[in-house]
């Protein structure tokens, strides 16, 4: 379920982001905020499938209120509402496609009215295309936000199809920040007709054939919380940061658990997780950079070369489970660790598989516990299954064809991960790649995943004097990050809640 506040800045950051998105794209999730300013257009989707074009769109007292194109006034309750769909094209591009060229080309919209990119780093937005348009549908490595903590990603392209026997993708830096891609490829899948296949944290691929959902899951105050995770819905779990208080130990983070059945004799599941970090985790990350001031790039050297800043890093992190998120199981010995999600997102919330040893959990029940931070996790849906992975065909192809937004070919740069990187420094910058499709396996359906491997800077001031005693403390003391982070989410929130009033 969605908190107020965490909602209200959700909503209007994805309204404006995916307002400059290439695609025609759907948002869907329930809508509780205060006033807030939207899009310039929007699309309600009512829960009987009617549609109303709204325009000059506001929230108040959870009614979405808007003028129809005869400037009619609508108001709509959020009880009626299915999803809220924006339909835009891309605001920077206009593709050639009989040429080498991708064409930068600002559509005409004024200074007073562009849409800017949301208020902080993330990493690359990969489009597929569907044969008509390309649409928005990966979102790798999101929290590298050094070379030091590069990483390999698999993503799904969901919306990518085959046309004339070639897939075709386009990477865009859509922020404000460095981006480096080190290799780019796909994986081509080809499995059984009603399996769903998903990598693992390795790139491995996984078959789904028996998928089961909780029997049930509560939070630390046994309220019940499946019709936020039972699905693949895009209806997140968040922390209910209204009701919590940063002074208070026990408002830090949640404590979610999860009970599925578990057959005998099972010694082996596969948990089928769909989540991300949220807006303020990927905002989070950059008021720590900030901490650093002018001594930042020091900071990235120790890094980059592996040294204490990136053990602290990497120690607070998984102690904290701001970006990685532990998975407890109830065994026979009390709760153990078996396994570490990676965050990621938050405009894409990918499935990932995480494989648990649970041969020392008796009976016929799994018992699974997650503590996330507040306002640092969205969680979609949770799923097991026992079944041993079907065999599958992986096929890994690199580009035949691909071109920056320069005009230059770039094949080479991402055909292996070499410490060899696309460079896209601005917003704007693109790169556009063709790729031949293998033949199917008959009588298989297929899935494609975009293995994609770098990292990002994001632009800083680095200005004044870094916060050492601070920095100290956060990395120091256990849980003083979370309560710090939350005591700056609250600010943040109450920041955004000035600018909006004031439009």
């Amino acid at each position: 379920m969605w908190n107020k506040g965490f909602k209200i800045l959700t909503i209007v950051v994805i309204l404006l982001f995916f307002y400059s998105c290439i695609k025609t794209t759907t948002y869907i999730a329930p809508i509780e905020s205060d006033k807030i300013n939207a899009a310039k257009k929007i699309i309600v989707v009512m829960k009987d499938g009617t549609e109303l074009e709204l325009r000059n769109v506001y929230i108040e007292e959870e009614k979405i209120i808007g003028f129809t194109k005869d400037k009619t006034r609508k108001e709509i309750d959020f009880s009626l509402v299915k999803s809220v769909r924006i339909e835009k094209l891309n605001t920077y591009y206009a593709f050639l496609y009989g040429g080498v060229a991708i064409v930068a080309a600002l559509l005409v919209y004024g200074a007073a009215t562009a849409p800017k990119p949301p208020p902080s780093g993330s990493c690359p937005f990969i489009y597929s295309f569907d044969g008509e348009k390309y649409m928005f549908d990966a979102e790798p490595y999101g929290g590298a936000i050094c070379q030091g903590l590069k990483r390999t990603e698999w993503c799904e392209l969901e919306n990518l199809k085959e046309i004339n026997g070639q897939y075709r993708i386009l990477v865009i830096n859509e922020l404000d920040e460095t981006q480096y891609t080190d290799e780019l490829k796909l994986v081509v899948v080809d499995h059984p007709k009603g399996v769903k296949v998903v990598p693992d944290a390795s790139g491995k691929i996984h078959t789904i054939s028996q998928p089961m959902i909780p029997i049930q899951a509560y939070d630390q105050k046994g309220r019940d919380i499946m019709p936020s995770i039972s699905e693949n819905d895009w209806k997140f779990w968040v922390a209910r940061t209204e009701e919590k208080n940063p002074e208070r130990n026990e408002d830090l983070r949640d404590e979610l658990i999860f009970e599925f059945h578990k057959p005998e004799g099972a010694t082996k599941a596969k948990l089928l997780f769909n989540g991300c970090n949220t807006l303020w985790g990927s905002q989070a990350l950059k008021r720590y950079l900030d901490l650093y001031g002018n001594k930042v790039s020091e900071w990235y050297e120790e890094m980059n070369s592996f040294g204490p800043a990136f053990f602290r890093m990497r120690n607070t992190h998984v102690r904290e489970e701001l970006y990685s998120l532990q998975v407890r199981v109830e065994t026979e010995d009390g709760w153990k660790s078996k396994a570490l999600i990676i965050g990621g997102g938050p405009f894409i919330s990918e499935d990932k598989i995480y494989t648990l040893n649970i041969n020392d959990v008796p009976g016929d029940m799994l018992r699974i516990k997650l503590t996330p931070p507040v306002a640092f996790w969205m969680i979609n849906h949770l799923a097991v299954d026992y079944t041993e992975d079907l065999p599958v065909t992986v096929t890994e192809i690199e580009a035949i064809k691909a071109i920056d937004h320069k005009g230059q070919d770039i094949r080479e740069t991402l055909a292996l991960e070499d410490n060899s990187y696309l460079v896209m420094p601005k917003i704007g910058d693109s790169a556009e790649l063709i790729f031949r499709s293998p033949p199917q396996s008959y009588g298989m359906d297929r899935s494609v995943f975009v293995k994609a491997s770098g990292y990002y800077d994001i632009h800083l001031k680095a200005e004044g004097k870094p916060q050492l005693e601070l920095l100290n403390k956060l990395h120091t003391e256990p849980g003083f990050v979370v309560q710090h982070a939350f005591r700056e989410y609250l600010k943040w929130k109450k920041e955004n809640m000035e600018k909006i009033k004031q439009k």
